[in-house]
Parts: structure tokens; sequence; C-alpha cells
């Protein structure tokens, strides 16, 4: 088998590319596409990666390396209470006086007993779709992060009164008021009235 010859100059080269490239337009096109298309793809998982990066340690800096909590059960996705297994049935539940005995330990600083269910938020023929929502104390802010940005938090008065007042984030405060000012209105949470700080 001869050997091919050598090219002579650059310029040749480029000319029997571009050549090449004109007799296989059809070759030419798919193997562009197929660079775009893995080009794109690197970047997306690489966008993906990062942003799951981000949410991580964004969530530990909020609770930090010295914020533990104690629950029940774990699930990523929601429990049908009419139908939780027996497994999780027979575990205690936890009460208030659970987080006082806890937080009487001396390396303790503070303990905290919260409870998330998830209900839909109604105000004047407006409603959000099914939401989280949090029943907690006073600090309950001060362990998960965040802050008000309108309003007020409650007071210790009003947790040990157990009125039915509530602390909304902003999009659902959007969502359900518009432009009117949400504070001291009364929002129906799960049907449950409930006054807006």
């Amino acid at each position: 088998m001869a050997e091919p010859a050598p090219l002579h100059s650059v310029r040749e080269g480029w000319r029997i590319a571009l050549d090449q490239l004109r007799a296989n337009k059809l070759r030419s096109a798919l193997t562009v596409l197929g660079v775009v298309i893995g080009i794109a793809t690197v970047m997306a998982m690489a966008s993906i990666v990062a942003g799951f990066r981000e949410q991580i340690v964004n969530t530990l800096e909020v609770v930090g390396p010295t914020t533990f909590r104690v629950l029940r059960y774990f699930s990523t996705t929601g429990v049908n209470p009419d139908a939780v297994p027996r497994e999780v049935r027979i575990r205690p539940k936890l009460v208030p006086q659970d987080a006082e005995a806890i937080a009487r330990l001396p390396e303790i600083h503070y303990a905290a007993i919260w409870t998330q269910v998830f209900q839909r938020f109604e105000y004047g023929g407006n409603h959000t779709r099914i939401l989280g929502v949090f029943g907690a104390d006073d600090r309950f802010m001060e362990i998960l992060g965040g802050g008000i940005t309108n309003g007020r938090s409650f007071t210790a008065a009003e947790l040990r009164g157990g009125e039915p007042v509530a602390i909304v984030e902003q999009r659902t405060i959007d969502r359900l008021f518009g432009a009117v000012d949400p504070l001291s209105r009364v929002v129906r949470i799960g049907g449950h009235p409930f006054k807006i700080l």
C-alpha cells in the first residue's frame, strides 16, 4: 500500500479540508450538530450540579454545624396520615415536654418543637396551591434561618394563649393580596382563620 503524499503547504491542507466539507455537506452538518449538542449537554449538567451544590451549602449555612433535629419519622415524600405504616404508628409522638427536657441539657443552647402540615391558603376568593405550613414557637426562625421583612413575629403571650396568628412568606402574600396591605387581615389556612402579623 502506497503512503500518501505529504502536504506541500498549509494552504493546500486548508483547500483539501474545505473541498471535503463542500463535498460532504450532510456529514459535516451532522458532525457540527453533534458537537453542539455535546457541548450544550455538558454545560447543562455543570449548571445543574452547581445549583444542587449551592442549595446544599445554603442549607448547611442556615442550620449550621451545631443544629440537629429529632423527628418521629423522616420522609422525603408526603405521608398519608390515614395510612401510616405500623412501625411509624408505634413510635411515641414528640411533645413540648421533650423539647423542654432536651433544653435542660447543659450542651443545648435552645430547643423547640414544631410541626408541619400541608394546606391551602385562601383570602377573598384567591387561593394558593397546597403549601407547607409550620406550627412553631417564637424562636422558630432562629433555628431554620430567615427573617421578617414586613410586620412582626408573634409574642410569647400569643403563643401561650394559642392565638390563631400567622407569619406568611412574601410569594404567598403576593398571590393572595396583590397590592393590598396584608397586615392584620384574616387568611384561611386549611379552612381555619388566622390573623397575619
